[in-house]
Parts: structure tokens; sequence; C-alpha cells
């Protein structure tokens, strides 16, 4: 097929046709897009955003199905390029053998390619520039759709804003192709339509609350994860006039789920430090978050030391009487470290 040439395929369960992508015109002058992982990628996009359109229930969950396929295989192409032979960096698991000239060449052991998460930690390895954030959000939009009935479109059209976002940057920088000559015409236009559709409901969304009185990182953590449930950043404040964080009542506009402030906060903190928490649990380190002694919430923030439900501060828990150490969240009401509290109880047990 020659550059810029269109053609029809068919689809093999409607029998209705569907556009095929052309070959786009590489930025670096050179054409590397004729591989069948890269035609594969744009495929699947395309076919997503064709389901998307469509907008049924069932279209609808393929659609992000789809989406989420075709960002992995554009990665994946990423790691192809990269690989010191074959495709070797795209599989999963891979372990060092002697070749037949006796030098050390590397097998797959295995059918798995590699995930989101291997993704992330080749590319980082390989110091390649890639906004991993905007990958783990629609990968995780795509595990809830996966286990939910989807009614609207709403609930996913913010995957395919991200999308957007993501071949804006990910596909000329990494792999010196325009993402608006690799997709159809009518499938980028979908894209930025429903781009312009998601920033006008987010700015709404965030006019519900811009009057709060509330710690900064609160706001971000909110806007960060989104709705605790679908994960759709379209999150509201249901009484517009509250100016009270603890007061609010918050609701997520695209799948209906809705709680007070102190539900609401818990989950989102929760999810926001959940992989900081896992690492330093595995590492032995202190947690970023901790139980509140106020409130009793597991959102207690250590590095501010302050609990983002009750507003609960730590400001100075003074020193053990015994050893002159700080005391910490642990320690709050003593006047003893935990280290000293232990010896004591020791020692009156003996």
């Amino acid at each position: 097929m020659r550059e810029g040439e269109r053609v029809e395929v068919a689809n093999g369960l409607s029998g209705e046709k569907r556009s095929a992508f052309k070959l786009p015109r590489c930025l670096n002058g050179f054409q590397m897009t004729d591989h069948q992982l890269f035609k594969n990628a744009v495929g699947a996009i395309q076919v997503g955003v064709e389901d998307f359109n469509e907008g049924s229930p069932y279209r609808l969950a393929s659609a992000i199905r789809s989406l989420t396929a075709g960002l992995l295989l554009l990665c994946k192409e990423k790691l192809r390029r990269l690989s010191p032979q074959g495709d070797i960096l795209i599989w999963k698991n891979i372990k060092p053998v002697l070749g037949e000239d006796g030098n050390v060449v590397f097998k797959a052991v295995g059918q798995a390619t590699v995930d989101v998460q291997d993704i992330t930690e080749r590319f980082k390895s390989f110091e390649i520039e890639c906004d991993f954030d905007l990958l783990k959000k629609i990968a995780k939009i795509r595990n809830a759709v996966e286990h939910h009935y989807v009614e609207d479109g709403a609930q996913i059209r913010s995957a395919f804003v991200s999308g957007l976002t993501f071949l804006s940057r990910f596909m000329p920088e990494q792999l010196g192709v325009d993402p608006v000559d690799a997709l159809d015409p009518d499938v980028w236009g979908v894209l930025v339509k429903q781009k312009e559709i998601e920033d006008a409901l987010r700015q709404e969304c965030r006019s519900s609350y811009e009057n709060l009185d509330w710690p900064p990182l609160l706001k971000s953590i909110i806007e960060n994860v989104g709705c605790p449930e679908c994960s759709s950043p379209l999150v509201k404040q249901m009484d517009v006039e509250n100016t009270s964080a603890s007061n609010a009542v918050w609701q997520c506009s695209a799948c209906g789920c809705k709680s007070k402030a102190e539900d609401w906060v818990a989950k989102v903190v929760s999810e926001h430090y959940a992989s900081e928490s896992f690492l330093a649990a595995k590492d032995g380190d202190r947690s970023p978050i901790e139980d509140c002694p106020d409130c009793g919430n597991e959102t207690f923030i250590n590095e501010i030391s302050e609990c983002l439900v009750c507003g609960f501060e730590l400001k100075d828990a003074g020193e053990c009487a015994i050893c002159g150490e700080p005391l910490e969240l642990e320690d709050y009401g003593e006047n003893l470290c935990s280290y000293h509290r232990y010896v004591m109880e020791k020692e009156r047990n003996t």
C-alpha cells in the first residue's frame, strides 16, 4: 500500500466496512511504520474510536478494550525498535542463552508479552520519557469497564481524551510519526471533539468546588484520582455554595457515584497513595498515610502532618521523657516514645 492510500476492510463479525489506516509519513524522514505491530496498534485505536462513536453499551465496552490494546501496542512497537535482536524486548520474560556462534543472545520464555507495569519499568530503564500516569489511568478505566455494565459514553470518554493526549506526545517523540497522519481524519476528529466536550465538563465540575476552603493537597488528590468507582475526572461538589471541605457531598457526573466527604476522601487518598504504601510496606519504611488519632480514618498524611478528612494537625507532639526523641503520630497522647513504652511495659510484666 502506498503512502497516503486508504482501503476498506471488512469487519469479520458484522460484515460492515471499516476504514483501514494509511501508511503515515514519518517525521524523521524514514518509513518505519510498515511493521505489522504498528499497523495492529493503529488499527485497534481506530476500531476503538469507531465503537465509541457508535455508542451502544456493548460497543462502548469493546471501545475501551481496543483503545487500551492499541496504546500498549504502540509502546511495544517502541520496545521492538529498541530490541538488540528481533522483537525480544516486547516479551515479558526473557533470559540470556548462548547462541550457535558462542555469543550471548536473549530468548523469550513463554508466550506473555509486556503489560503496563513491564512497559513502565523498561521505559524508565531506557530513560524514555512517557506519561506513565496516563497509561495507568486508561488501563484502570478498562479494568473497571470489564467488570461493570456500561450504559453511556460519559464513563469512558475520559479514557479517550487521555488517549488523545498520549498519542499527541508519544507518537511524534518516540515513534517519529504524526498521529494526524497515522489515523483516519474522521477518527482523529472524533477524539478532538470528545476532548472539547470533556474539557467543558471538567471546567463545570471544577467551578463547583472552586470556593472550598481546603488543603491544596486534597484538591490535587481529588482531581488526579477522579471518581473512586470509575476513575472519571468528572467529579463535582453537589452544593456549589458550600465552602467547607468536611461538609462537601461529592458526585461523579459519569457513573453517578455519590458520597459524603469522609467516605469519598478516604477512598481517593487510599487510591492516590496505593503504590507508595505498597513499596513502604515492602521495604519496611514508614507508610505515607496512617490512621488519624482524631477521626480514625486512614487519611493522616505524614508528608504534611495533617488529616485530610477532619483537619487534625500534629504540629508538635513533644519529646520522649526518657530519650528526648521527637514523638510521632503513634505516640500521640503519650509522653514516651514507642520503644520506651515497650520497655516500661516489659519491666512491669517481669
